[in-house]
Parts: structure tokens; sequence; C-alpha cells
């Protein structure tokens, strides 16, 4: 089976991250919307739409 780099280095990374918050999901989200609240200035968000049209 071929094993491909960049994947073994994602799940190595995932496990690294996951392991700081013990594994509990609620953890990390906490500290994610932490973080995002500190650099608001570094989010990227689109602006609203009211509606889509298509064209049939």
């Amino acid at each position: 089976m071929f094993k491909d780099k960049i994947v073994e280095e994602v799940r190595k990374n995932r496990e690294k991250l996951f392991s700081e918050f013990d594994y509990d999901i609620h953890k990390y989200s906490l500290f994610i919307y932490e973080k995002q609240k500190q650099h608001k200035d570094k989010l990227v968000s689109e602006p609203f739409r009211k509606e889509i049209v298509a064209i049939v």
C-alpha cells in the first residue's frame, strides 16, 4: 500500500494537536474560539448575500 508523506504528516500533526487537549473536542473548540476573538483582524469573512437567483 502506498503511503503519502503529506497524509502522514497531517495525521501526525492532528494527533499532536488533539493530545494537547486530552482528545476533548470541546476544549479544542474553546481554544479556537478564544484565538478567533484575539485575532479578529486576521479572520476572513464573506459579505452577506441577500439571495441567489438561478437562471433556468
